[in-house]
């Protein structure tokens, strides 16, 4: 069924910080093994809310051994290959491929390349994830391509036969994971292709979002301002700032979303409210 714009947000979604755009390498990587580092984006050090993203590297043949989180967290595949332990279930994922880890569910990740590198993205349902080392499982079983998940477990989304949607005209979604998918997660989130041109409607959430630019060029518009992006540049939008993303190039864009909430609502509103003009907090004295 569809839905009117709202005329504007509510009062009661004022938000109370600015968007930021943050470029892979400006902080200094935390090392998390021996060969694997992080190179956080969107969390706590830039006031995100209920989520912390970010890119994590493999060098060849690293390990980042078992361990368990008090939140879910998903993993999707940027380059190379990874295999992904779960309680001793063990998924080989390729590019675009996506795992999502419920909370406290023992997991490890390795690569068995000796020469590239893997890169993936990484999102936890905290702005301050917690990690507890615990010991590997005994059994092990190297799961079949065409598995997807285990029931109560985690979740698979092989990239080449997930099921898509357009989530506004020139795009094709996938959701990797929400409560409708893996029930009792705190967070969702998937994929999107622009096609040039295309756009998603100017919209906002009760909630915070980060969203990284994996292919092509974006740009992000919040509130007429407006943000070129590409590279794995990882826009963090606060709970309650209108915003949409463009397609202004020639070829396509890829982007990898993720929201602080369990299920992918925005909230459709008026078009002029992405602009300078109908900006509608555009009497706030909040400070970048």
């Amino acid at each position: 069924m569809k839905t009117d714009p709202l005329p504007r947000p509510p009062q009661s979604l004022r938000p109370d910080r600015m968007e930021s755009m943050n470029a892979p390498s400006q902080k200094p990587a935390v090392t998390l093994a021996p060969g694997v580092t992080l190179d956080c984006l969107v969390g706590g050090h830039n006031q995100a809310r209920g989520i912390t993203t970010g890119l994590v590297m493999f060098e060849p043949q690293s390990i980042l051994s078992y361990h368990t989180h008090p939140v879910s967290e998903s993993i999707t595949v940027l380059s190379g290959a990874v295999v992904m332990g779960v309680e001793g279930r063990e998924y080989t994922l390729g590019p675009l491929d996506n795992i999502v880890i419920p909370r406290e569910l023992a997991h490890a990740s390795w690569t068995t390349s000796t020469t590239g590198r893997a890169v993936l993205h990484a999102a936890l349902a905290s702005e301050a994830p917690r990690r507890d080392f615990v010991d590997a499982p005994t059994e092990r079983r190297a799961m079949p391509m065409e598995s997807t998940s285990v029931a109560g477990k985690e979740r698979v989304t092989r990239f080449d036969t997930a099921l898509r949607f357009e989530a506004g005209p020139g795009t094709s979604f996938i959701d990797h994971f929400n409560r409708d998918l893996v029930p009792g997660i705190e967070m969702s989130g998937g994929y999107g292709l622009f096609a040039p041109d295309g756009r998603l409607p100017a919209h906002f959430h009760d909630f915070d979002e980060s969203i990284c630019i994996i292919h092509g060029t974006a740009t992000c518009v919040v509130e007429g301002r407006r943000h070129t992006m590409s590279d794995c540049a990882t826009a963090l939008q606060p709970r309650g700032r209108v915003h949409y993303f463009i397609n202004e190039s020639a070829a396509p864009m890829a982007m990898l979303w993720v929201y602080a909430g369990p299920l992918p609502e925005r909230i459709v509103v008026d078009e002029r409210c992405a602009t300078v003009e109908g900006n509608p907090w555009k009497d706030e004295t909040l400070q970048t």
